[in-house]
């Protein structure tokens, strides 16, 4: 994401980011806006403002940014680069000027995307985000099958290994404005899903990581919203303290968080978690425990690496200290030495966590696979605090910002009440853990049939009100808990906000 890079970071380690944006006339047409005292916005107007605010970010961060307009042509308005606040007045009047017209290219637009993110013999890496109101009816050379082994139109060319060859690390976000359920009244829902089916289907089998997402929107905030949110870094700053953030930035998190329980199929990493805390629930237990023998995140420390690694730590110190130094495979020739030593859990987790950092994707998500099969056999008890540590390695390695978010905050509570109230912490995560649980309710309002979606709105409604009501007493119950479960509290209720 355009996190802050100083100038003098090389072009080539700059993060890389090119949006795709439809210019077709259908983005002529107005979006509602919740707010009925705002009048309606053209979509080409709210996707300029998001354009805006996406550059001024790229100019204080040094991120390289590209934009790609199409119609039935494919254009670059602006190649990708850094984008110098100087010249900013111009590249946002060159926007302005921008005038939606014709048809939409949408396949050969993302061929165009991925060239300009495209890096020799390492693929295609950074950052590619789409956005548009239509169906693709207009591209000349380049297709996407309507299902695996479907023949292509005579002529055309497979998108999917186009855009992703091997030894690629690229993220990708569709963003569709409009009900993709029927043609010419918004986006083709079904083939931006197939993409995206296809798209992780070859990464798993190339074995890179698949941060693929597609997400509707219909009004003006909610595009404007998805579309900065896919460019600016709203991930969990793990160095800022629950009780000290900011409540702007909490609000932020936690909207974000929320995107992990409302898209079940681009997080599925939260399904892990959230049968340890519902098991953790339902036993009565404590989730929280400090067990010896398991030190899977011996990092995870706001103040930096514990003191007298090797001391504390013997083997396991010893691949830590090797780890931070930056010798991986110094640390992976210790983590063999400590085979019989080191429960399974904690090695498999740390062989993931080297794996990753020397770039060997494959190594990592093997290692990173058989740890969580090794977590799971582990106490209720044990379980909670093991497996949100391998979630938040998951979803390191699939750039996967919504589910980091959600499992660092509900981590960071449980840490920060950790010698504190035990009766407030175990009502707190009993929250979590009901918030969790609206995941399903929330897909099964996606999935429902016409018939049935009435009855599928109206318990997720009514399982929303019931956890909005518990969290209601807790605020009374702890109310004198202090700045930590005040800011647990907030981020619920934000979430369960978001979830309705």
């Amino acid at each position: 994401m355009l996190n802050d890079a100083p100038a003098s970071v090389p072009a080539a380690a700059r993060e890389r980011h090119v949006l795709l944006l439809d210019l077709s006339k259908s983005m002529l047409a107005p979006l509602p806006d919740p707010d009925t005292s705002r009048p309606e916005r053209q979509k080409v107007e709210v996707a300029r403002t998001a354009v805006f605010r996406i550059l001024e970010e790229a100019a204080n961060s040094g991120a390289l940014f590209g934009l790609v307009t199409f119609t039935e042509v494919v254009r670059v308005p602006v190649p990708l680069g850094e984008i110098h606040k100087e010249n900013l007045p111009y590249i946002e009047n060159l926007i302005s000027l921008l005038t939606p017209s014709g048809r939409s290219a949408i396949w050969d637009a993302i061929a165009t995307g991925a060239d300009l993110l495209r890096q020799g013999t390492d693929g295609v890496r950074g950052n590619l985000v789409l956005v548009t109101d239509g169906w693709d009816n207009a591209s000349g050379r380049f297709d996407v099958r309507a299902s695996p082994g479907a023949a292509l139109p005579e002529g055309k060319v497979d998108l999917v290994p186009y855009l992703l060859p091997a030894n690629s690390r690229l993220s990708l976000r569709l963003i569709g404005i409009g009900n993709g359920t029927e043609r010419d009244k918004g986006v083709d829902a079904g083939r931006m899903n197939q993409l995206i089916d296809q798209l992780t289907a070859r990464a798993q089998a190339l074995g890179l990581p698949a941060p693929f997402g597609f997400q509707e929107v219909t009004t003006g905030t909610a595009l404007f919203t998805q579309m900065v949110h896919a460019f600016i870094d709203v991930s969990y700053d793990s160095d800022l303290a629950l009780e000290e953030m900011h409540p702007e930035e909490l609000a932020r998190h936690a909207a974000n968080a929320a995107r992990a329980l409302k898209e079940p199929q681009q997080h599925a990493t939260v399904a892990r978690i959230r049968s340890a805390q519902v098991a953790a629930r339902a036993n009565g237990v404590n989730a929280y425990t400090e067990a010896p023998d398991l030190e899977v995140g011996v990092l995870a420390s706001a103040a930096g690496p514990p003191a007298y690694l090797k001391e504390r730590y013997g083997p396991l110190g010893e691949i830590v200290e090797a780890y931070l130094q930056g010798e991986y495979d110094l640390a992976l020739s210790r983590i063999a030495k400590a085979q019989l030593v080191l429960p399974a859990v904690t090695r498999l987790y740390w062989e993931a966590r080297v794996q990753y950092a020397r770039h060997a994707v494959v190594e990592a998500a093997r290692a990173l696979l058989q740890a969580w099969t090794e977590a799971e056999k582990l106490p209720s008890p044990s379980q909670g605090a093991v497996l949100r540590r391998l979630a938040m390695l998951q979803a390191r390695m699939q750039n996967d910002k919504e589910t980091e978010t959600l499992v660092r905050f509900i981590d960071s509570t449980e840490h920060a009440l950790a010698n504190g109230n035990a009766g407030a912490r175990t009502q707190l995560m009993d929250l979590f853990a009901k918030l969790l649980d609206l995941r399903g309710t929330y897909q099964l309002t996606r999935l429902a049939g016409e018939g049935d979606l009435q009855d599928a709105a109206l318990k997720h409604e009514s399982a929303v009100e019931e956890v909005f009501g518990l969290l209601q007493d807790a605020r009374l119950e702890l109310s004198t808990g202090g700045p930590a479960v005040e800011g647990a509290l907030d981020f619920i209720e934000i979430c369960l906000a978001e979830m309705r």
